[in-house]
């Protein structure tokens, strides 16, 4: 979408209403805050996006189980400069 409508506050309260009406209370604001970023990506962003997800999902079909979650946490608290736990 056109980063004008992204960055017009009338659109974001239609589409505040909009979710209001169709999600009614059980959408919390960031949850919203984050729809609303999704729908108002950038198309190239978007795109990025979707090419990352579909090559992921073809490495999972091949058999791609990648880390476990706790090889995975340990790298990212490394390369973070993070305590070793939390």
């Amino acid at each position: 979408m056109a980063t004008d409508r992204a960055n017009d506050l009338r659109a974001f309260r239609d589409f505040i209403e909009a979710k209001l009406s169709n999600d009614g209370p059980n959408l919390s604001p960031d949850e919203a805050l984050t729809l609303w970023d999704i729908e108002n990506a950038p198309d190239q962003e978007r795109a990025d996006t979707v090419r990352a997800l579909r090559e992921a999902l073809a490495d999972m079909k091949g058999g791609d189980t990648g880390m476990p979650v706790d090889d995975f946490l340990a790298v990212f608290r490394r390369e973070h400069g993070l305590p070793a736990s939390s």
